[in-house]
């Protein structure tokens, strides 16, 4: 039951914005008060952290946002912003009294063919986006597992990156303007052209913040032209360090790629599988691939099946659909035979030199924590490694350990603890050691001066 207080405040939010969608019922509170972070994840405190909004809000335009934040200012009442839920590290989670922001009915799309440009809602899914390009035979470049799920607010609010991002890079980098309503009730709005030179840029300001700086409510995306080909490889080499080699000889000779997505999933000695996408103008994708074929075949490579490169492209989505299809499955429901247990990941980026020591590292940090490792892979550039492991129903502090451990020896080694999915709850407690001490002063100064009542998604990315 919501308190008489707590009541009365709505009450004042529904009389100073009528339109505004504002439920309380208890099953949706509680249902869009987490995303895709799971106590099981090495974090059996986050159970107890989590709590029941007060209400979810949904506004239909950036005015029923700005009066929500004004009035989130006067009543001193937190806002969880909210796209899709399928935020891996709790940016969109509720761990205190707090009104969700569901951006679910900002979600027009409208392209333009000439500019190679979609203009959308911050609650538009990014699928929704891909299919309207593509009726002018274009397509959304930002092509997270999630793809489905996701929404393009949420894939700014982390910074996202995608399948393609060896070809497009992360969101980021295809955002040409966006939208904005800071804590204070302020719009920002930046300009959709492909290139500035005016000062300090919001767009690049806001997006990667998790809504602790704005609530972005909507964006300008850039477009790219649909593949006239596509070319998918699948090799297996001799060990994950051929894969970084082979990664690093692709760049050294300028071969062009959509993706790349190494792994082996055992530890050393142990061969590595590689998958290789490349699309292009007819001609060129080939081109590409042939060079890289050569360069795998110097490295050792053996071919693997067409058919099971095909398997591997057509099923990145697959993960994030049984995600949205079968809520079970979002509880744990990942590992064989009905076992329960704890399972994390680390997506890390390293320089190269120090690749070795990292992966080391890790390698010993699974063996001295009695984990069991999953996979260790790479994706797209030689930098980007990840690790994946699991460990029974007891284990939670060892992989807890075993991923907070391979996260610091990145940022030990001038890398970052994170290039793909934000830090939202998760990894907030490593966030100094990410930026400095002065470098997060600095970043808490400027969340100050753009929410300077600290109502927006508070206790998320170091704030």
């Amino acid at each position: 039951m919501l308190s008489v207080r707590v009541v009365e405040s709505l009450d004042r939010l529904r009389a100073t914005c009528p339109s505004l969608s504002l439920e309380t019922d208890p099953a949706v509170r509680d249902a869009a008060g987490v995303d895709a972070m799971r106590p099981f994840r090495g974090r059996p405190e986050f159970a107890q952290l989590r709590a029941r909004p007060l209400a979810v809000a949904a506004p239909a335009s950036t005015a029923e946002v700005v009066a929500l934040v004004r009035w989130a200012n006067e009543t001193g009442t937190p806002l969880v912003p909210r796209g899709g839920g399928s935020g891996l590290m709790g940016g969109a989670a509720v761990l205190g009294r707090a009104v969700v922001v569901s951006f679910a009915r900002l979600d027009a799309v409208a392209i333009d063919p000439d500019a190679c440009a979609a203009r959308a809602g911050a609650g538009a899914s990014l699928a929704r986006v891909d299919a309207a390009a593509a009726r002018h035979g274009l397509m959304c470049a930002h092509d997270p597992w999630t793809v489905g799920v996701a929404t393009v607010g949420g894939a700014l609010s982390t910074a996202g990156l995608g399948y393609r991002g060896a070809a497009a890079g992360g969101i980021a980098k295809q955002v040409l303007a966006l939208e904005a309503v800071l804590g204070d009730g302020r719009i920002v709005r930046s300009r959709p052209v492909p290139a500035r030179s005016a000062g300090l840029d919001p767009t690049a300001l806001l997006v990667g913040t998790e809504g602790t700086a704005g609530l972005v409510t909507e964006a300008t995306l850039a477009l790219v032209p649909l593949p006239e080909e596509r070319v998918l490889h699948g090799v297996t080499l001799p060990s994950f360090a051929a894969v970084v080699s082979f990664a690093v000889a692709l760049r050294r000779t300028g071969v062009r790629y959509a993706c790349l997505e190494g792994s082996a999933d055992a530890l050393p000695p142990a061969p590595a599988s590689v998958m290789l996408a490349f699309e292009g103008l007819r001609g060129e994708a080939r081109l590409h691939a042939a060079r890289a074929a050569a360069l795998a075949r110097a490295a050792g490579a053996t071919p693997l099946p067409d058919a099971e490169a095909e398997a591997w492209w057509t099923g990145r989505h697959a993960i994030a659909e049984r995600w949205a299809a079968q809520p079970r499955f979002r509880d744990g429901d990942w590992l064989p035979d009905g076992a329960r247990g704890h399972f994390d990941y680390a997506h890390v980026g390293v320089p190269v030199h120090a690749l070795p020591a990292v992966r080391a590292r890790a390698h010993a940090l699974v063996r001295e924590r009695g984990v069991t490792l999953v996979e260790e892979g790479l994706w797209h550039w030689p930098e980007l490694y990840s690790i994946v492991v699991r460990g029974g129903a007891e284990d939670g502090e060892g992989v807890r350990a075993t991923i907070d451990g391979v996260c610091r020896a990145a940022q030990d080694a001038g890398g970052t603890m994170e290039y793909c999915h934000g830090v939202g709850w998760k990894l907030a407690h490593l966030m100094e050691a990410e930026h400095g001490a002065d470098g997060l002063a600095v970043i808490r100064r400027l969340e100050a001066a753009l929410d300077p009542a600290r109502v927006l998604n508070p206790a998320k990315a170091g704030t």
